[in-house]
């Protein structure tokens, strides 16, 4: 008898939190660019690295496209990305090691006369994750460092284009 009120409250708890978990995927939503940043230049990286591989694809997941010819510019500069280690264990071999992305950009528009304006001034953005690295998977922990690396291009072009956004209202 004791139990079976046990039972439905955990019952309703579970459906309770397995409501919750999903909640946040109605709230995020893509808002599009403005008209004028339908079309950006991105300057300062090329097409086959991948933080412009990033941009582009954040670019067109927000309504917009990449075109070399475009009024409007997104300048890349002071582009560093490295790793290095954040912690030892007791045989003093690197046990954590912080992956980190650090760039300048700035978003220019050109005027009705032709002339490059700044629309964005000059903006950093420091981004680092750390992994742990055991020398016992070290093909999974090479794996699992790219994905850490790609997650940090995708934050990158995320904050550049929350910016855009933010500043074209």
């Amino acid at each position: 008898m004791d139990r079976k009120p046990r039972i439905i409250k955990a019952i309703i708890l579970f459906g309770v939190l397995a409501l919750l978990q999903s909640c946040s995927f109605h709230l995020r939503e893509t808002t599009p660019l403005a008209k004028a940043f339908k079309q950006l230049q991105i300057v300062g990286a090329t097409e086959n690295n991948a933080l412009y591989n990033a941009l582009q694809t954040a670019i067109e997941e927000a309504g917009g496209q990449v075109d070399a010819s475009s009024k409007a510019q997104i300048r890349l500069s002071n582009i560093r990305e490295g790793k290095r280690i954040a912690a030892y264990n007791s045989e003093r071999k690197a046990r954590i090691y912080l992956l980190y992305l650090k760039l300048n950009y700035a978003i220019f528009v050109e005027s009705a006369t032709g002339e490059k304006n700044s629309f964005v001034p000059r903006q950093r953005i420091n981004l680092d994750k750390t992994f742990l690295y055991d020398a016992n998977f070290a093909l999974g922990k090479v794996k699992e460092e790219e994905q850490i690396r790609e997650s940090l291009y995708a934050e990158a072009a995320r904050l550049i284009l929350l910016r855009i956004r933010s500043a074209s209202r």
